[in-house]
């Protein structure tokens, strides 16, 4: 072994220009896809349910209340997140066509800035994930019912 990792590619990539010029357009056609349907982030944030339709009065009301509040949050993140991703992607093809040089600055920064908005939330992430395993056990069943759905 010579300490050198092979990523593959390199000189010995072949693409045909046609074949990405396909590919980015099918991410455009998702992209387009995506913001009219009931998953854009968009119409994911006009779906509410007010704390009142759970009831009142009790606890598991509220907690079930708060628990939809934070689903809902994620997932219209989620949404948003993913259809970045699809236009990174969609710029990166074109990167790899044209030539990092060769593509609008206008483009570059916004593929650089999708780059930033999904670093800063892996780690906002992977934080709230320690520092809700710090305090589990002071919330009981609540943080258990967190835990089971995986939304972390």
């Amino acid at each position: 072994m010579t300490g050198e990792r092979d990523f593959g590619g390199g000189k010995s990539l072949n693409y045909q220009a046609e074949t990405l010029t396909a590919f980015k357009g099918r991410i455009d056609e998702l992209l387009g896809e995506l913001g009219k349907s009931p998953a854009s982030h968009k119409q994911i944030g006009e779906q509410t349910v007010t704390p009142d339709a759970y009831g009142t009065g009790f606890s598991a009301a509220e907690d079930l209340s708060a628990l939809y509040e934070k689903v809902h949050t994620r997932l219209e993140s989620l949404s948003r997140l993913f259809g970045e991703q699809l236009e990174a992607l969609g710029i990166a093809t074109e990167i790899v066509d044209k030539g990092y040089g060769n593509v609008e600055a206008e483009r570059r920064q916004r593929f650089q800035a999708i780059q930033t908005q999904v670093d800063e939330h892996w780690s906002a992430s992977r934080q709230g994930d320690s520092e809700e395993g710090k305090d589990a056990s002071s919330e009981g069943n609540r943080k258990a019912l967190d835990a089971d759905t995986d939304f972390d």
